[in-house]
């Protein structure tokens, strides 16, 4: 982080940069760490990134990216269920088959929160083990009320949970309203011969599917859908390489992946390359999916609960061996 702090603080978009730390509130003084997640019931090897920004020393300030813009086919999670023997079943919260955006989605009421109480507890009280079912009961006990919609509703339940609730949060529906986001599309804009040609090379790199002709890697919204942006007037929200491009460009000095995004990040490495034309700042994995014990029975997916079923004292612990080698 020091070393991209220096390199970019001197590069071509030093002053960009500068003034989008200004307008986001972002502290001029102290490296940032970014990492980030869709505002989902994720599991506790994803949750680790966010356990560690909100532990960084002094010096450094955590920034966690919501990525709101994502538009699942469902809002649901897996849950351990026990008939003949142990299985799993899916508790959806929300369908999306018009996959509107999570920006859109509404706080769920009191009605809806209540129905899936009574899903969630008929599953886990077949359990032999009384734990899960206790902790999902303490979780949704203390629950905010109903707010500003989903993704703040969503992220002020998981960060009361996990204690992390003085770690910065910036939502990426707000971000692409920023200036320094506006004035990020037009520098792209101004390089559209070299990034267009340099955004197909990184997606092949990064595994993604290329775009069709005439499109640019942006959305735009219709009906609170997604639809590929076909101009830079079109362009709204980044897609997955351009939105971590910009803010490895523009605001943090690290940027911290989980396993699932960390095969993004060459394609990205490229783009500094070819269309910054520096070397790219350094950036990491971190993920303590592996790390998180499988419970006992046949091919549970144990690694992929929801985080408020399992025991974050234990989920410290686990993670021990791997925070100590920080």
């Amino acid at each position: 982080a020091r070393r991209a702090a220096r390199s970019l603080g001197s590069g071509p978009l030093a002053q960009l940069r500068a003034a989008a730390r200004e307008e986001l509130g972002l502290p001029q003084d102290k490296l940032i760490v970014a990492a980030g997640h869709q505002p989902l019931p994720i599991h506790p090897g994803i949750l680790l990134r966010e356990l560690l920004l909100a532990h960084l020393p002094g010096e450094a300030s955590g920034l966690w990216l919501v990525v709101d813009s994502d538009a699942p086919r469902e809002v649901g999670f897996p849950v351990p269920l026990r008939r003949r023997r142990y299985t799993h079943h899916r508790v959806v919260l929300w369908d999306n088959p018009g996959r509107v955006i999570l920006a859109r989605f509404p706080a769920p009421g009191e009605g809806r929160l209540r129905r899936l109480w009574e899903l969630l507890a008929a599953r886990l009280s077949t359990l032999i083990n009384p734990a899960p079912l206790r902790r999902a009961g303490e979780f949704f006990c203390r629950l905010p009320p109903p707010g500003e919609g989903w993704p703040k509703w969503w992220e002020a339940a998981k960060a009361g949970w996990a204690k992390t609730e003085g770690l910065r949060r910036l939502w990426v529906s707000e971000l692409v309203q920023t200036a320094a986001f506006r004035n990020f599309l037009g520098w792209l804009a101004a390089r559209e011969g070299v990034f267009l040609p340099s955004y197909a090379r990184a997606a092949e790199l990064a595994g993604l599917p290329p775009l069709h002709p005439g499109e640019l890697p942006f959305w735009q919204l219709a009906g609170g859908s997604r639809v590929p942006a076909g101009s830079w007037r079109e362009a709204h929200f980044p897609r997955a390489l351009t939105l971590t491009f910009f803010v490895r460009l523009v605001l943090c000095d690290f940027f911290l992946h989980g396993a699932g995004g960390a095969g993004y990040e060459p394609g990205v490495d490229l783009l500094f390359r070819e269309v910054v034309g520096i070397e790219p700042p350094p950036w990491g994995w971190l993920a303590g999916t592996f790390l998180v014990e499988e419970p006992p029975g046949a091919h549970l997916p144990g690694r992929e609960f929801p985080f408020f079923l399992h025991d974050l004292t234990q989920l410290r612990e686990g993670l021990s061996g791997l925070l100590s080698a920080l």
